[in-house]
């Protein structure tokens, strides 16, 4: 028997951002995958993804391109930073997809 993916019904952080200092770039930057609800890659997704700060405390988020296309059902962001030093969180975005939000990660 073989494994079907389902239709695209979640995003889901596969790598949440590095801590870093305000004003510069993570040094690891966040991939949000679109899954379906078994948490299967849907690689046929090109939905288009929103990054945003959880709880954004009067902070900026600011990244290359945001938001930005699935490529294979896979988004990989580059140059992401935070102005403002504080704990927080990324919450991913697309439509009807359930949002998925990063673990914390430290900006000092």
């Amino acid at each position: 028997a073989s494994i079907t993916v389902g239709p695209a019904a979640k995003l889901a952080f596969t790598t949440s951002p590095s801590s870093s200092t305000g004003g510069v770039a993570f040094a690891t930057q966040p991939v949000v995958t679109v899954q379906d609800a078994g948490g299967n890659t849907v690689t046929t997704s090109t939905a288009a993804v929103t990054l945003t700060i959880t709880t954004p405390a009067g902070a900026t988020l600011t990244c290359t391109t945001n938001p930005k296309n699935a490529a294979a059902g896979v988004d990989t962001y580059a140059g992401c930073s935070i102005n403002l030093a504080n704990t927080y969180t990324l919450t991913a975005t697309s439509g009807i997809l359930t949002a998925g939000v990063s673990l914390s990660f430290t900006i000092t």
